[in-house]
């Protein structure tokens, strides 16, 4: 069958959704974009917003209407299934733990089993969702980036009052160190230049394993036995992150790159988020952090208009993140998820004042990326190249400080490893150039 896959969400998400492709192209599927007329739609879909509930109902829908079968599976698939069970023309809603196995519910819509579109999966059949504490596992893996995702856990044993991950993806869990080792083996031999160690709660790793491990001893061990290989960790809480990566970062096993979500700069707030850390302890890690490595790129996410937030709270947040040696801040405005704690707190912000909150703090998060990219002007880079940018005789390509500069240059190729040196800053664009060795 000609199948498309589209993905809605985190990089757990792209992950899987690359497993899920690798695992069709082995039993023999060919896998198209939406636009090339699949006989069948798979949607990865995503629940942390109601935007993204939007966009996966959005999505799901424009693939019935291309006449395609579809599949829906996911978090939004895994919580909400009598939601999407609204949408005429789905065919199965299927859950997390059941991803690996796509390929029997496509065997259900080929067309030798159905054979008119109108004709319909048994309906007591088309919901399957199941507990999703899954034994972690890999599977054959394609992708089309440049560089590979490696999900080495997942779920999450941590309760934030706003967050239906745990629901959605049940308790930690982790990939035993034998099987990660053996993946990044593979990705190495595929010639991907960088992996990206990522899961729902990464700092976690390994603590269900016996004997136990760590995030850190996991890394170090990939790192060692595969030096030519950047790794880049996805995202890590304040108060998993150890002092050794950085260690690992000047030895450039692990890139200059740290994703650490805040999530509030007022104490009151983090308290209500139950996030387990203060302003203080958060403001003390990123300088630390930065007094050691001047150039790290440090991004961080931001909810705003939590439950309660005043005017001075979210002035607290506001001065923090002015204060903080930040490159990049991703703002997400709450959204009210059934079956949480927030959800039944008192003080539900407005709308409008959300909406205008957002607009203050992403103000403050452009002006700290343009900020950190004007100062690698000079500076010689670590990238990877991506694609062809759009104008032409240009590439776009990623640094291991995650930027993306556009390098003049010729006949570069798509995963390619290089040093460039940033020469120019235009309209918003970091220019470069390859260095000659």
């Amino acid at each position: 069958m000609k199948i498309s896959i589209t993905t809605l969400g985190c990089k757990v998400n792209q992950a899987e959704s690359a497993y899920i492709e690798g695992a069709l192209r082995e039993k023999g599927h060919e896998i198209v974009a939406s636009a090339d007329n699949p006989d069948a739609c798979i949607i990865n879909t995503c629940t942390v917003t109601a935007k993204s509930d939007y966009q996966s109902r959005q999505m799901i829908r424009r693939a019935v209407k291309s006449g395609a079968r579809v599949i829906a599976t996911g978090c939004y698939a895994q919580l909400r299934p009598e939601e999407l069970l609204k949408i005429q023309g789905i065919d199965f809603i299927v859950g997390n733990s059941q991803k690996d196995k796509l390929h029997e519910y496509l065997y259900k819509l080929s067309p030798e089993n159905i054979k008119t579109k109108n004709q319909k999966p048994d309906k007591k059949h088309s919901v399957v969702v199941r507990s999703p504490e899954t034994p972690m596992m890999l599977g054959p893996y394609f992708s089309n980036r440049a560089r590979a995702f490696l999900k080495i856990q997942d779920g999450c044993n941590f309760s934030c009052s706003y967050c239906t991950v745990p629901m959605a993806r049940g308790k930690s869990r982790s990939l035993n160190p034998e099987e990660v080792l053996k993946a990044a083996e593979k990705f190495n031999a595929d010639g991907y230049k960088e992996i990206v160690l990522t899961g729902i709660h990464i700092g976690s790793y390994g603590l269900d394993l016996d004997p136990e491990s760590s995030l850190l001893e996991i890394v170090g061990k990939t790192a060692n036995a595969y030096p030519l290989l950047r790794i880049r960790l996805s995202s890590i809480e304040p108060r998993e992150f150890k002092k050794d990566f950085l260690s690992l970062i000047k030895q450039e096993h692990i890139c200059p790159h740290l994703h650490i979500p805040l999530q509030s700069g007022s104490d009151k707030i983090l308290k209500a988020m139950n996030r387990g850390y203060s302003r203080k302890f958060f403001r003390g890690l990123v300088n630390d952090i930065v007094s050691e490595l001047p150039d790290i790129s440090i991004g961080t996410d931001i909810i705003v208009g939590f439950p309660g937030e005043s005017e001075k709270d979210f002035n607290e947040t506001t001065r923090l993140l002015e204060e903080l040696p930040l490159s990049y801040v991703h703002v997400f405005p709450y959204s009210k998820r059934s079956g949480t704690r927030a959800a039944a707190l008192p003080g539900q912000v407005n709308k409008e004042v959300k909406k205008g909150r957002v607009n203050d703090l992403l103000t403050i998060g452009k002006k700290k990326k343009n900020d950190y990219v004007i100062k690698q002007l000079g500076k010689r880079l670590n990238v990877i190249v991506e694609g062809k940018g759009t104008t032409e005789g240009f590439y776009r390509v990623i640094s291991d400080n995650y930027i993306r500069p556009l390098v003049r240059a010729d006949n570069l190729v798509s995963g390619q490893r290089l040093m460039i040196e940033a020469v120019s800053y235009i309209n918003g664009e970091l220019i470069s150039t390859p260095v000659k060795a």
